[in-house]
C-alpha cells in the first residue's frame, strides 16, 4: 500500500466572493516504489445553503502552479473557508 503525506502547498477551500462555486486545493506525495507528487485543483458548484456540493471538475497541477492559482484567486476577492468544518456542522 502507498504511502500518503501532505506536502508544503496551497490545501483547502477558497470560495468567490458571489458564493457560487468553490475551488478544493489538495496536495500529497505519494510512495510505493518512486517518490511520486500528486497536486490537484477541484471545482465545486455552491447551492444555496453554502456548500460544495456539485462536482465540476478537477485539474492536476505542479506545485507552482497551484501557488499561483492561489494567490491568483485570492487577489480576486475569492475567500479561504472551512467546508469540512461547516458541513459537520
Amino acid at each position: 500500500m502507498a504511502k500518503v503525506e501532505k506536502l508544503d502547498a496551497p490545501v483547502g477551500w477558497l470560495k468567490d466572493p458571489h458564493n457560487k462555486w468553490a475551488i478544493h486545493f489538495d496536495s500529497k506525495r505519494v510512495t510505493s516504489g518512486k517518490v511520486s507528487l500528486d497536486f490537484s485543483i477541484d471545482m465545486w458548484g455552491v447551492v444555496p445553503n453554502g456548500k460544495p456540493m456539485k462536482f465540476k471538475s478537477r485539474r492536476k497541477v505542479t506545485k507552482e502552479d497551484s501557488l499561483k492559482t492561489w494567490n491568483q484567486l485570492l487577489s480576486s476577492n475569492w475567500v479561504e473557508f472551512d467546508f469540512e468544518e461547516n458541513m459537520t456542522a
